[in-house]
């Protein structure tokens, strides 16, 4: 791996487009891949794992499934 591939918590948060705290929360509550490696305190993102945790995401979820009757009617999608 290259570091074009792999990313320091800075360059993660500036690739997501986020705060270094909000990499922070998403490592601990949202999933965020990250590796680190025994005895060092520094978190290395991979660029792939990244991407497909931005892509899954960032698919829509429908939370009230709309019924055949209801096309057209409003619906609230989780992003």
């Amino acid at each position: 791996m290259n570091n074009l591939d792999s990313m320091n918590t800075k360059e993660a948060a500036e690739y997501i487009g986020v705060s270094l705290g909000t990499v922070r929360k998403y490592v601990h509550e949202e999933g965020l891949p990250v590796l680190r490696f025994p005895g060092r305190r520094k978190w290395i993102f991979r660029k792939d794992m990244v991407d497909q945790w931005m892509e899954e995401r960032s698919k829509p979820v429908l939370l009230y499934p709309a019924e055949q009757q209801d096309y057209g009617k409003l619906r609230i999608l989780k992003p």
